[in-house]
């Protein structure tokens, strides 16, 4: 799942970019909606989903490859998909959470781009991150849909090629050209000749010099 492998690769950018160690905070994805943070008494950043659409990038076309059998695939190309987040810090003080979320605001604009672990599929390569314009959609635009008190927010946009599982099969590379050359059994009136072959059942004739 595409999701899936883009929130663990927050989580694992975030950790080790703020810091915040597991025995320290929380990385979060819930919805931050109505009383979700008042039982939060730890360091947490959270990361609410709140839309995808698709990107301007041009699709990733993924190079042909052997699947299990040994059969060459070529994977459909994939489309780029951009994934909005709204950014908040919660637990402690006021000024611990605005430490913490400008530390994550300090990584955004540090990192262009996360990796995204191989162990989770869904995405091809690494996911680009960016702060939105406040042209595009503001935090403070969001909280009123999610029923909270309004709260220092950023939002953060993950662009990422998206994975389609489908694999059409393609003809093997050409991984060997042989040429072949042989006489050609001249008549009585014509000089000797050459054949040369090419490839698979393609010829031409070579007359001496």
């Amino acid at each position: 799942m595409p999701v899936i492998a883009l929130e663990h690769a927050f989580e694992i950018w975030l950790r080790d970019e703020l810091p915040l160690p597991e025995e320290v905070g929380d990385v979060s994805f819930e919805s931050p909606e109505g009383t979700w943070g008042s039982s939060i008494t730890r360091p947490t950043i959270n990361l609410f989903l709140f839309d995808v659409s698709r990107a301007a990038q041009p699709a990733v076309a993924p190079s042909p490859r052997r699947d299990a059998t040994g059969v060459v695939v070529q994977d459909r190309a994939a489309p780029a998909m951009s994934f909005w987040y709204l950014v908040s810090a919660w637990g402690g003080g006021v000024r611990e959470e605005h430490q913490l979320l400008g530390d994550a605001v300090k990584a955004a604009l540090r990192s262009s781009s996360i990796s995204v672990p191989a162990k989770y599929p869904g995405l091809i390569g690494p996911a680009q991150v960016a702060l939105a314009d406040a042209s595009q959609v503001r935090g403070r635009d969001l909280w009123g849909n999610l029923g909270g008190k309004l709260r220092p927010s950023v939002v953060f946009v993950a662009t990422a090629a998206v994975a389609l599982d489908k694999q059409t099969r393609v003809a093997p590379p050409v991984e060997r050209v042989r040429i072949d050359v042989a006489p050609v059994r001249p008549s009585s009136d014509e000089p000797s000749r050459w054949s040369v072959w090419f490839g698979q059942n393609r010829s031409r004739v070579r007359e001496p010099r």
